[in-house]
């Protein structure tokens, strides 16, 4: 997996590495968000993340997963459009990669240009197209892990980051 540089990142993405340097630097547990309506593929995600050692939280709907973002600390986000209407989430994807300081995958679908385009203008760290039971996702959230606590190495010891939507206290 190529690790990109800041310097070729947008600046959405570095806004986004930086606040999940002190995200993860305040919090020692290492959280991952899982928004998915379908059940059987929230479960699919929740298995995949484990075993990549994040602690999950499953959330059905956008709306459910920005209230949890705005009151604890999430460092991985699994958005599964799979299903869904990317207009409804547009918004949510753009506040998530924003303000939250966490990084951001989004399970889209196989073949939709529009969508992976959207996507990947707003900032998101990964776009995972046609994602499936057999895909390496459980490696690619060990690869998230392993950069969320490199980022936690490396950011300073006077970083602090409050929930979304809140200040920051020192």
């Amino acid at each position: 997996m190529i690790y990109r540089d800041a310097k070729t990142m947008t600046v959405q993405g570095q806004v986004q590495l930086r606040f999940a340097k002190r995200a993860a630097k305040a919090i020692g547990t290492f959280q991952c968000l899982i928004v998915s309506a379908d059940r059987d593929r929230a479960e699919m995600l929740k298995r995949a993340a484990t075993e990549g050692g994040w602690k999950t939280i499953v959330c059905p709907d956008a709306q459910t997963a920005l209230a949890h973002v705005s009151r604890s600390f999430v460092h991985l986000v699994v958005v599964d459009l799979e299903g869904q209407d990317l207009p409804s989430f547009r918004a949510v994807l753009v506040q998530l990669t924003s303000l939250s300081g966490a990084l951001l995958i989004v399970c889209g679908k196989e073949g939709d240009v529009e969508e992976e385009i959207c996507v990947r203008q707003l900032g998101a760290w990964m776009y995972l197209p046609g994602v499936v039971e057999t895909s390496n996702l459980a490696l690619l959230c060990g690869e998230a892990r392993q950069i969320a606590e490199r980022l936690a190495k490396t950011a300073p010891d006077r970083s602090r980051t409050a929930p979304l939507g809140q200040e920051a206290h020192s």
